[in-house]
């Protein structure tokens, strides 16, 4: 099939990270591309985008991420309508949901039905990591294809901005080792992102080393609490959830920008959109041998990590920042990195990819 109109069911607002990837992925694209955006509640988009895709008869839909109300849509189109549809997702769901404790209970059979039903019946399944493909492979489904997460552009990180943003967060003459992302609580394994680094400052403290959190989410308070029980409250910075458009920015005033994941199928199989934007920023990258990240980065930037909560991770962690603060030099390898992320994760790169994969349709 030669499509010639995509519709993409967005699961997310038109400001969205879900959105940007959209935009990304569909800037090279030789098709007619429609935005479909998640407004308001998943019944009313429902609503919205089923008569939407009666109304523009497309000959594929893209489905990004396997969410309500797009995934369960989509499969309905292609049951009652032979509609064909590509699934976009970066994570097992259903494995996340379940070794988080965030979704246990009724919901998780519902997620596993929900998951394989969407992966079933998808005329591809794209994902974002080259693990995430060998394990659906495992699972049988043999129509995988790998299309990494992008990033911003970088254009608005001058030196200027960047020095100003340093001196308003008081990060001036601070080493600076820093994480992004959503601070979610998982109760099961009673974590939540950045742990690691509060721990890692705790044995940090001879050291004018300073932590800095971007993003927020419900785990943010037991982080803080961490950090004071810990005597750090003092050597860490949050600066809550930013706009898309300022992530090269802050990402800049990091020394050292860490990459967690655990060693089990949900951090396995994900690249985070964290890493491009990394790379992307020229940032020394610290991450666990996991995932695309023991694909994509040097030895010198990867740690070992065993199981899913790893308490030797920190201390490991700490040694490596030491390292790179008493050696500067060791940094320098960060150069590297923009070119290995336009060569991997440049959306125009990936949108000429994700065009052939539409072409074979």
């Amino acid at each position: 099939m030669n499509a010639t109109k995509v519709v993409f069911l967005v699961n997310g607002g038109s400001g969205s990270i879900e959105a940007v990837r959209a935009r990304g992925l569909a800037c090279r694209l030789s098709a007619s591309v429609h935005f479909l955006f998640r407004e308001g509640n998943r019944l009313v988009s429902l609503w919205h985008w089923h008569r939407e895709l009666g109304r523009l008869q497309p000959d594929l839909v893209y489905v990004l991420n396997t969410a309500l109300p797009g995934a369960l849509l989509a499969v309905w189109w292609k049951r009652r309508h032979g509609l064909p549809y590509l699934l976009d997702t970066g994570d097992a769901i259903y494995w996340m949901a379940k070794l988080s404790g965030i979704n246990a209970g009724w919901r998780l059979p519902l997620l596993w039905f929900m998951e394989k039903l969407a992966q079933t019946h998808a005329a591809t399944i794209v994902v974002r990591g080259t693990r995430h493909r060998e394990y659906l492979l495992t699972q049988g489904f043999p129509r995988v294809q790998v299309v990494r997460d992008g990033y911003a552009e970088q254009g608005s990180a001058t030196p200027e901005s960047v020095a100003a943003l340093r001196q308003q967060l008081g990060l001036e003459n601070r080493f600076v080792v820093g994480v992004m992302g959503s601070l979610v609580f998982s109760p099961r394994l009673n974590l939540c992102y950045g742990w690691d680094l509060v721990q890692a400052l705790t044995r940090l403290k001879d050291l004018p080393v300073t932590g800095l959190v971007i993003g927020d989410g419900n785990g943010r308070a037991w982080l803080e609490a961490k950090a004071r029980e810990a005597g750090v409250a003092d050597r860490l910075v949050f600066s809550g959830r930013i706009p898309y458009a300022q992530v090269p920015t802050y990402l800049r005033l990091m020394d050292v920008a860490l990459s967690t994941q655990t060693n089990n199928i949900p951090g396995q199989v994900r690249t985070t959109g964290k890493l491009p934007e990394y790379m992307a920023a020229e940032r020394f990258i610290l991450a666990s041998r996991v995932g695309e990240a023991a694909i994509l980065l040097p030895e010198l930037m990867l740690l070992s990590y065993s199981g899913e909560v790893d308490p030797g991770y920190p201390s490991r962690l700490a040694d490596r920042i030491r390292q790179l603060h008493d050696h500067p030099e060791l940094c320098e390898i960060r150069h590297r990195l923009p070119d290995v992320a336009r060569r991997e994760c440049n959306y125009e790169t990936l949108s000429q990819t994700l065009d052939q994969i539409i072409r074979r349709l």
